[in-house]
């Protein structure tokens, strides 16, 4: 495989190579650092994000975007707590990418946070909160 990654392949393909490359352990301690942003794009310490799909020098929200979406593909996390307080992030974005991961791998939520997005200010937000909850598709119509 290649050093490098190859962007035509999107984030689930680049994330399962980088896990190979680099170890899954250290892509989940990587995206989990992005996700509580204790990570940049562009932090020596860990490989480039273009293993994300990300790009060096976007808003700050996006690398935690970016682990997030690592996690959606990877996880599931190591510490699922690192998500749980994902869905209290100021940019939309994170917080749907937190409720997609949620989703995805099947995590508990002992405190409702994923119930209080049911009444987020974004509608993008609210639809995942929903799917979260398993309401059927067609209670979801009406956002």
């Amino acid at each position: 495989m290649d050093a490098i990654p190859d962007r035509r392949l999107g984030p689930a393909a680049n994330a399962r190579n980088a896990a190979e490359l680099f170890g899954r352990d250290v892509l989940i301690d990587w995206c989990e650092a992005l996700l509580r942003g204790d990570a940049l794009d562009d932090d020596p310490r860990y490989p480039d994000i273009a293993w994300l799909c990300g790009t060096i020098g976007w808003p700050s929200h996006w690398a935690r975007v970016w682990g997030a979406r690592g996690l959606l593909h990877l996880g599931p996390p190591a510490n699922s707590e690192v998500v749980l307080h994902a869905l209290n992030d100021e940019a939309w974005r994170v917080r749907e990418m937190a409720l997609k991961v949620i989703i995805r791998h099947e995590l508990d939520d002992p405190h409702g946070a994923v119930a209080a997005l049911v009444a987020d200010t974004n509608e993008r937000v609210r639809f995942q909160a929903l799917r979260a909850l398993g309401v059927p598709p067609s209670d979801r119509c009406g956002l």
